[in-house]
């Protein structure tokens, strides 16, 4: 019996484990042979001891120019810095400071929380109670005015310091917080979500609680409009995560949550209507998440079969039953409804090294469209290994969800730097270096063992050599954008590349080349998602040629000259 014999064997043998009635399809994982290495961007370390990426994530967009900008905390300095979008990258000059600001939560909040269209910026700190011998939250709210971030906040939530005197709060220690407009009305609502609260004389309630700052002409920080409280008490605070997302595609907000119990984990719901999160109390639906289960607290929800509907994925089970199942909407399965047991996944991904994590700021460990230009389905991650040698498998998504062959992946060593995790925080990061496409953004204030600390952007979609002085990429309109298509060498000798941005309103679906009298060269179908196509050039003679982008209907996108020179 050879190897690969005996791989099926072991295969079909945990798959019989399962219950006959519906078993999920069996993908073993490997690498696609076209599979790459992620392209980092954008890297910020520090000296040892430093903590450099005690935190980061995405700030929105300061300066108006429609990129994103991003922060990353500096653990020692006790600093969040503040970094421009660009093109083709980042620059690693911060343009706001902001000093004595510890880390708290592991990122940055912003949204429009007045509906008047200004950006504000919040960054976590921690006061000290009872001379550092204890501490509670507070967030400062930053405006942006005339395109730069204020260097003194507007508003600041600090519980424990308005409430010193009559002991309301004496701690609060939110573990996620989030800005989303809940209610459809202006203005997005600010949230916190707390693992337990401190009150009075130390009484401390371990029922997670839910607290909701309406959005609008009246926002204000000093006390929650709505407060939402967890029936039940948890008992480990690591085990922990809270997220706001459409789970059903029925346009509202959904609050899901995973903590442990006394039970045992649990996964709980409190589905949108028209009228939440003001009408909010007991959750929806809890599922204990047993032994049978396929997902765990450290889950990932995505749109990964292009639906509008987000679909989770778990690592679970032991020895035989091990891996990642994943349960997608498409198949018909209701998040209302349906067990969540391993019988009950679409797929599973036999594997006992590989597994889900959550990152902080991300959407259940959600890494976004990173290789999808028409956004409609979101990329599975697994993670191998620990602190020291970290490796990521990408998994692209598509109307059967992802297969078992990752197409992307990434790993400090393999790109060059120092074996440790950089993704300690972090997760989707909206188009930072303006190529319309989401990137990455991964912090570690452990690497590389030292404490010296790092924060990196991964880019999405495909690399256009615009950081290449010797390479001549000329850009062309093409839908919306006046810079939507990038061509490259020019003069073309043996191949011309094709890349387009990853925001048009219309994506291209085929080009044609024609030469000077018209005739017609080649022709080819392409996927529009992918955002790049090639043209070899070897067989035509030199000469000028005219290169057309059609969409699906067969409307003309872009029309150019290319010059092919051998």
């Amino acid at each position: 019996m050879n190897t690969r014999t005996t791989i099926q064997t072991l295969l079909l043998l945990a798959a019989a484990s399962l219950p006959l009635y519906a078993q999920p399809v069996v993908e073993p994982i490997t690498q696609n042979p076209d599979a790459v290495l992620l392209r980092r961007i954008w890297t910020i370390t520090g000296n040892d001891g430093d903590r450099v990426g005690q935190g980061c994530g995405p700030v929105g967009d300061i300066n108006g120019d429609s990129i994103t900008d991003f922060a990353v905390q500096f653990g020692l300095a006790s600093q969040w810095r503040v970094y421009l979008g660009g093109s083709p990258v980042p620059s690693t000059e911060p343009v706001w400071v902001g000093d004595s600001l510890l880390a708290g939560i592991g990122y940055p909040v912003y949204g429009d929380f007045f509906g008047n269209g200004n950006l504000m910026i919040g960054f976590n700190d921690l006061v000290p109670i009872n001379n550092g011998a204890a501490y509670s939250y507070r967030l400062f709210l930053f405006g942006v005015k005339n395109n730069e971030l204020s260097t003194t906040a507007d508003d600041t939530l600090d519980p424990y310091t308005r409430t010193k005197s009559s002991k309301e709060y004496i701690g609060i220690y939110p573990y996620y917080i989030f800005a989303q407009d809940l209610d459809g009305n202006a203005g997005e609502e600010l949230i916190l979500a707390h693992l337990g609260v401190r009150h009075g004389d130390n009484l401390v309630t371990k029922a997670p609680e839910y607290w909701f700052y309406r959005g609008g002409a009246g926002f204000q920080i000093d006390t929650p409009d709505y407060v939402v409280r967890d029936p039940e008490e948890a008992t480990d605070a690591q085990f922990y995560t809270a997220k706001l997302l459409d789970l059903d595609g029925d346009a509202h907000r959904d609050l899901v949550t995973v903590a442990k119990y006394s039970e045992g984990f649990k996964l709980k719901m409190w589905f949108g209507t028209e009228t939440s999160p003001w009408t909010w109390t007991e959750p929806d639906r809890e599922i204990l998440l047993d032994d049978s289960s396929g997902l765990n607290y450290h889950m990932t929800v995505g749109d990964f079969d292009g639906d509008k509907v987000m679909d989770f994925a778990g690592t679970a089970g032991r020895d035989a039953t091990r891996g990642t199942y994943i349960y997608r909407s498409r198949s018909g399965k209701s998040v209302r409804s349906r067990t969540f047991a391993r019988s009950d996944a679409e797929q599973w991904f036999p594997n006992l090294d590989q597994y889900t994590s959550n990152s902080a700021g991300s959407i259940f460990g959600s890494i976004g469209h990173l290789n999808d230009s028409t956004q409609r389905t979101m990329m599975l991650r697994l993670i191998a290994g620990g602190n020291e040698d970290t490796y990521m498998s990408f998994f692209s998504g598509s109307r059967n969800g992802p297969n078992g062959a990752y197409d992307g992946f990434y790993s400090a060593g393999l790109d060059g730097l120092r074996n440790h995790a950089v993704n300690g925080f972090g997760g989707r990061l909206p188009d930072c270096n303006d190529d319309g496409w989401e990137d990455q953004i991964q912090s570690h204030p452990r690497w590389p063992g030292d404490y010296s600390g790092i924060a990196v952007i991964l880019a999405g979609g495909p690399y256009i050599p615009l950081d290449q002085p010797t390479v001549s990429v000329r850009t062309e309109p093409m839908a919306n954008h006046q810079r939507g298509l990038y061509l490259w060498p020019n003069p073309a000798t043996t191949e011309l590349n094709l890349a387009w941005r990853g925001d048009l309103a219309i994506m291209p679906t085929r080009f044609s080349i024609h030469d000077i009298a018209g005739k017609l060269i080649t022709e080819n179908e392409i996927r529009p998602e992918r955002g790049a196509a090639r043209w070899s050039t070897a067989a035509v003679p030199s000469g000028t040629y005219l290169l057309t982008a059609y969409d699906r209907s067969g409307q003309v996108l872009a029309s150019t000259q290319i010059l092919v020179q051998h």
